[in-house]
């Protein structure tokens, strides 16, 4: 027990919130002007979120998918504290400056800088996405892809694809593809693929509930005393 107590201690649950805005039904075109500013205004509501998410992880050519299931608490800026049930008990905590990962079932922790995470990592960059969906349309070349016919209560969903710019690449570290999914109901872009190279990575979102209240001490960490402990080197 002593090692876990090192990892929830004070950490209390999070009380409710409330749920998206949700925006009538309509017959006007989708536009990337209209999705933007739909996206600009969920974004300007959100200071914390909390949502339960489902990842799958897929290398090309192969028929193996890694699933990853849990609860994410999210909080303006960079605050992210991550709760995995499946496949196995993990505990991801970013505390603004760093990055902790913690392995119930090897007691090990990992600490990286959070700078260095977001550039060695970029499939799990996602993570820390909330609140700046208006953004990644403003800075990548953006186009909507497909459009449904409006489901029983009048809704359509639609499909963005976002790649960097040309002149972005380099910088970027290379191609990768973003596909973001809604619903006119309410404009959050809860179902995200992103493509890098032969990995492929399907986030899905649910149960989101904005600004709910949420205890400081969901994002900070303590290692446990006796957990072994690694920290990744920093790039030159």
């Amino acid at each position: 027990m002593g090692n876990l107590l090192g990892v929830f201690l004070l950490v209390l649950p999070a009380a409710a919130g409330t749920e998206l805005a949700a925006y009538a039904p309509s017959t006007a075109p989708i536009t990337i002007p209209l999705i933007r500013q739909r996206f600009a205004e969920t974004d300007a509501k959100i200071t914390t979120l909390k949502a339960t998410f489902h990842q799958f992880v897929r290398l090309e050519g192969s028929d193996v998918t890694q699933t990853v299931e849990g609860e994410v608490l999210f909080k303006k800026p960079d605050l992210l504290r991550l709760t995995h049930r499946i496949p196995e008990p993990q505990t991801v905590v970013s505390d603004g400056t760093f990055l902790w990962v913690y392995r119930n079932s090897t007691n090990q922790v990992i600490q990286s800088r959070l700078n260095a995470w977001r550039k060695s990592e970029p499939l799990a960059q996602g993570l820390l996405d909330f609140g700046k969906s208006a953004d990644l349309l403003a800075r990548y070349a953006t186009e909507i892809t497909t459009v449904s016919a409006p489901g029983a209560d009048g809704h359509r969903v639609f499909t963005l694809l976002l790649k960097p710019k040309a002149s972005d690449r380099k910088n970027e570290g290379g191609d990768f593809i973003l596909t973001l999914k809604a619903s006119t109901k309410d404009f959050f872009p809860g179902d995200a693929t992103l493509r890098i190279g032969r990995a492929a990575v399907r986030s899905l979102f649910e149960d989101v509930r904005l600004n709910p209240e949420i205890p400081e001490t969901a994002f900070r960490f303590t290692p446990p005393a006796d957990a072994d402990m690694f920290k990744s080197p920093e790039p030159k």
